[in-house]
């Protein structure tokens, strides 16, 4: 399906080829287990694989949410992963997910950075658990470590964005403006949108029970990567106090909070975030 880069302001509720000024990426679908994963990238970004950083986005985001971070790919190589829409039902979206990243077929560098935002801290999470030696530098925002950590109202209304026409102009923007907070540009509200439109609801119920099931907080100490926590102040679905729980819990981190922002301070406060990345990349990411 042709993509179309609108240029007027974005509507409510976003049909799903239309994509917003800011979020145009290169896109690559590989097939991991049999599975189609796309792989969003910056054009014109660093090549060097030696400077990989690799994104896992939220709970019904993809890769391409993290297109506001583009003035830092001159430096780093980024891929912007995004997990297939449907996932088997052999596995939960977070086993799947796991033995994906860990699988040839995703053609991943043997070492990089990571980042991962939400449910994509999640994995994240795990995935540095499992393969410390993997990952030179660990980043993670709006942290997910523990349903004990998680406001469960707040990520159940989050799955209203999939709720059927008409009641999704109604609910899916009031959504989106709750995870995104009230700085979350019109661009960045209808890309969230737009791609949570894409899962089915019972792939967002999936993904929502994965985060209800775990608890890795006791496993966190066992974290032995440079840890940068980013964390919005106003975040409604993971509050303040349990970021810094987290960061607690992680040898060495660092926790930097973003005053006015909400649950995706990488699409509402854009300069501050990438300033943050950007000097801890520098340090560890290399």
């Amino acid at each position: 399906m042709r993509e179309a880069i609108l240029p007027a302001a974005p509507r409510l509720v976003p049909e799903p080829e239309e994509i917003q000024p800011g979020y145009e990426l290169s896109c690559e679908q590989r097939m991991v287990r049999g599975a189609p994963v796309r792989l969003f990238t910056f054009p014109g970004g660093a090549r060097d694989e030696s400077r990989t950083v690799l994104c896992l986005p939220g709970l019904g985001a993809s890769g391409r949410s993290f297109a506001p971070m583009r003035p830092l790919a001159d430096q780093h190589r980024f891929l912007l992963w995004t997990p297939t829409l449907h996932t088997p039902l052999t596995h939960t979206p977070l086993q799947w997910n796991m033995a994906s990243l860990e699988h040839p077929d995703a053609r991943l560098p043997e070492r990089f950075a990571l980042v991962g935002s939400s449910f994509g801290s999640l994995l994240s999470i795990l995935f540095v658990l499992t393969h410390p030696e993997r990952v030179k530098a660990l980043v993670l925002v709006s942290p997910v470590a523990s349903v004990q950590r998680v406001r469960r109202w707040a990520l159940a209304l989050s799955t209203l964005v999939r709720i059927p026409k008409p009641f999704a102009y109604i609910f899916a923007p009031t959504v989106a403006r709750v995870l995104g907070g009230r700085h979350l540009p019109p661009e960045g509200r209808a890309e969230i949108v737009r791609e949570a439109r894409r899962l089915s609801p019972l792939e967002l119920l999936r993904r929502l029970q994965d985060i209800l099931a775990v608890d890795y907080l006791d496993d966190l100490e066992r974290l032995r990567v440079p840890t940068l926590i980013i964390h919005g102040a106003r975040d409604m679905l993971v509050p303040l106090s349990y970021a810094r729980d987290v960061a607690a819990r992680i040898p060495g981190s660092r926790l930097e909070v973003i005053r006015e922002a909400s649950h995706l301070p990488y699409m509402s406060h854009t300069d501050s975030f990438n300033a943050f990345v950007g000097d801890f990349l520098a340090r560890h990411g290399s």
